[in-house]
């Protein structure tokens, strides 16, 4: 190991991964500051808390920093963060950025910039780090099933909007491709409003209060129905080291990361080993 800006980094990382896990923990120690001093609840969540568990810190081939904060916290969050921001950061949202598909937030460093190739989508942009709100579900089982539904209905609604955009280079169900190409034949997005069904999903979505029911989900997280889990397994007071950094993660961390991942403590296979579409680092 040696010493790079108090930042632990491994001799073999690809040098372009040691500057891009650089920046995104500058990021971090920002929105932790925001978080510590406005009394946000917020938890490290998907790789980044592997990597807390596993590692201490990255896993060694990860990319990116995710990070999910309870619904009030990350409202508050996108309320507070721009004043405390310095010049070359920013807050992007699919309300601040029309160009911008996804429904998180993305804290972005412009000191440096990376060539990412996403799904056919080529772009120069700044380092990020990914803010996921955790929304409240019911606790009865058949009101949790409507609400899951009545959410991915209006999802469903806005991806048609936004057919043109869609990620051809991922793995899919045959369901996800059938609804695919019927919205590329019928052209069922032209007759509907983009920021009429975006704003019914985020209403949607924020139906239930995170801290007045038992179950929570991400629902922009990477792992579909698998986000749906007992409020306990998301909430709580815990913290974790990640690169020298003390950082919350939820109290009952490990079956967290077993519900989602199963055995997550076992490393992959060295050709599963690897970073999203970047090409590489610049000034």
């Amino acid at each position: 190991m040696k010493q790079k800006n108090n930042f632990q980094i491994q001799e073999n990382f690809n040098e372009d991964l040691k500057i891009l896990q650089a920046c995104e923990l500058e990021n971090f120690k920002l929105f932790k500051k925001i978080c510590d001093d406005n009394n946000l609840r917020y938890y490290m969540i998907g790789g980044t808390l592997i990597g807390v568990v596993r590692h201490n810190g990255f896993i060694p081939w990860d990319d990116d920093i995710d990070i999910g904060l309870p619904r009030p916290d990350y409202n508050k969050f996108l309320e507070i963060a721009p004043k405390y921001l310095p010049e070359y950061m920013e807050i992007v949202t699919k309300s601040s950025d029309p160009n911008f598909k996804c429904y998180f937030t993305r804290m972005i460093n412009n000191k440096k910039k990376i060539y990412w190739d996403q799904g056919g989508y080529k772009a120069k942009i700044g380092v990020w780090m990914d803010i996921f709100p955790i929304d409240g579900l019911p606790d009865n089982r058949i009101l949790r099933k409507l609400q899951v539904f009545k959410v991915l209905w209006w999802k469903m609604l806005y991806k048609f909007t936004q057919i043109d955009y869609v990620m051809t280079n991922r793995e899919r169900s045959k369901m996800e491709w059938l609804i695919i190409k019927f919205a590329q034949i019928t052209h069922i997005g032209k007759i509907l409003s983009a920021e009429k069904t975006l704003d019914k999903l985020d209403k949607q979505l924020q139906k239930y209060d995170f801290d007045k029911v038992n179950y929570a989900w991400n629902f922009s997280g990477g792992h579909g129905l698998k986000e749906i889990m007992p409020k306990r397994l998301w909430d709580g007071k815990r913290t974790g080291l990640f690169e020298g950094l003390k950082v919350s993660i939820p109290e009952n961390t490990e079956e967290h990361l077993s519900y989602i991942f199963g055995d997550y403590m076992t490393l992959p296979p060295e050709n599963e080993r690897v970073t999203h579409s970047i090409q590489f680092v610049e000034d």
